[in-house]
């Protein structure tokens, strides 16, 4: 008997999964079985490659891993995509909090609404996406709730 057969396979949502450990998690939870939505914005346009790889690497291993349009900053675009996760599945059993963003340079050269959108998606985005799937998570009577 495997892991896998033991297991319960979880429907699991990380934010931010588009490059560095996000994604590495995304790739982990689906190659161990689990239902995994690689979150990422705008994957229509400026991240489609990025969309268009994590779809492909799935159907070439295999795994249930499913890029999913998320913009942390966005209190509807937060409730829209766990909609989605739940539409499909009916549950959601793990979220995944590790978008971010990285502030490289002298603190001068950057704008103020520039430091908050940094601030923001560091420090704030994880309780829109909270709050977008704890109603469920209390309705199934579990959950896990992860922030980097």
């Amino acid at each position: 008997m495997s892991n896998v057969d033991t297991i319960r396979v979880q429907t699991v949502l990380v934010t931010g999964a588009g490059s560095g450990i996000g994604r590495a998690i995304a790739l982990a939870l689906a190659r161990a079985g689990h239902h995994v939505y690689a979150s990422l914005r705008d994957v229509r346009g400026k991240n489609r490659d990025v969309a268009a790889e994590l779809a492909q690497t799935a159907a070439q291993e295999n795994i249930r891993l499913s890029p999913l349009e998320l913009d942390v900053l966005s209190e509807v675009g937060c409730r829209a995509a766990v909609d989605h996760v739940l539409a499909i599945h009916g549950r959601l059993d793990v979220v995944v909090n590790n978008a971010g963003m990285l502030m490289q340079g002298i603190t001068e050269a950057f704008s103020v609404e520039q430091v908050a959108r940094i601030v923001d998606t560091n420090a704030l985005s994880w309780l829109r996406v909270n709050q977008a799937a704890l109603p469920a998570m209390r309705r199934q009577g579990a959950g896990v709730l992860m922030c980097r």
